[in-house]
């Protein structure tokens, strides 16, 4: 021992040591920057969960009829809670007319969905429903469903569409859905639910494809540090969802549309950089496609009156949010028949 502690002290094993420790730092520097370690980031919350233990039961449907080979327009919506639904539904009944909410109350006939919103707090069950105001978060709540589905009856009287609705309220696109930049727990619960009612279709003789992903997320990558990591991220989770869902995927393949995100007080300091971060991303491809909220006059600040949601879109600009992302859906249909 004496021996190696001469030889330890001698310089040139200061440098091996020095090497070692340098290694050891690495090593531990990544293990520190993944999943794991939310407080890597400097400006976060050190008690935010990045890896979720996520409910994957997703139940076969038990009332989907034989499809017969019928071929099926599918759509994603995806994200956090405006897309989930967090509008008030009494606020659309005030707000519309009563001819156009008993339509919405009723529900489409022609646009089906099947949905899971934050880990089973609400779902379908398993099974392919009509779009009412019953899709939301919770009773009294609705989602972009509505106005999505209102678009797309009207344009395709003579189709059935899917919509796919997954959605984790309140997480981040950085730390949930992906996880430095790989696919996060959030992503693979979402890519099992997706694949699960596919296949169950498949399974009963329909043609499903998938056409478009609409994508309603941001708001809680709003700290600098997540929303410096937004475009690369963005990227990676459009790519991943592309790849995963390709053997599903429209002749042509599949058009990403993304909102942008509001200008609410929740939504400080880093807004303008989620949104900057998402037009550039709508730029790399004619596939990618974006709206502003903010531009189209969306508020926030309206409901429920005197104490308003600032994190959640009132009912008519969610109710628009809905036929945005109806009408973007078709100018992507009518793109492809164009090229």
């Amino acid at each position: 021992m004496k021996r190696f502690l001469r030889r330890l002290i001698h310089p040139a094993a200061r440098v091996v040591c020095l090497a070692v420790l340098l290694v050891c730092m690495t090593f531990f520097e990544v293990i520190l920057s993944s999943c794991h370690f939310p407080w890597e980031g400097g400006d976060e919350n050190p008690d935010e969960t990045q890896w979720l233990h996520m409910n994957l039961d997703y139940p076969t449907p038990d009332t989907l009829p034989d499809g017969n080979g019928q071929r099926v327009k599918v759509i994603l919506l995806l994200g956090q809670s405006n897309a989930t639904g967090c509008s008030i539904t009494a606020y659309l009944k005030q707000n519309v007319p009563a001819a156009q909410y008993d339509l919405y109350e009723a529900g489409f006939d022609s646009v089906l969905i099947n949905y899971c919103l934050d880990d089973h707090n609400a779902t379908s069950d398993g099974e392919f429903v009509r779009v009412d105001l019953t899709c939301g978060a919770t009773d009294g709540f609705f989602g972009p469903e509505v106005g999505m589905a209102e678009v797309l009856s009207d344009a395709l009287p003579d189709e059935t569409v899917i919509i796919l609705k997954y959605t984790m309220s309140g997480y981040s696109l950085h730390y949930h859905w992906l996880c430095a930049e790989q696919r996060g727990s959030v992503y693979s619960a979402c890519m099992s639910f997706l694949q699960t009612y596919l296949d169950a279709l498949r399974d009963r003789h329909y043609d499903p494809r998938v056409g478009a992903v609409c994508w309603m997320q941001g708001e809680s990558d709003t700290t600098d540090f997540k929303a410096s990591h937004y475009y690369d991220n963005q990227v990676a989770f459009a790519s991943y969802l592309r790849e995963d869902l390709a053997p599903y995927a429209e002749e042509g393949g599949i058009f990403f549309i993304d909102a942008g995100i509001s200008n609410s007080p929740y939504c400080e300091p880093a807004y303008p950089a989620i949104n900057e971060a998402k037009v550039r991303f709508s730029e790399l491809s004619s596939m990618n496609l974006y709206f502003s909220t903010i531009d189209l006059g969306f508020t926030i600040h309206k409901e429920p009156e005197g104490d308003p949601d600032w994190g959640h879109y009132d009912s008519l600009s969610e109710l628009e949010l809905g036929r945005m992302f109806g009408r973007l859906v078709m100018q992507s249909y009518e793109m492809r028949t164009r090229s």
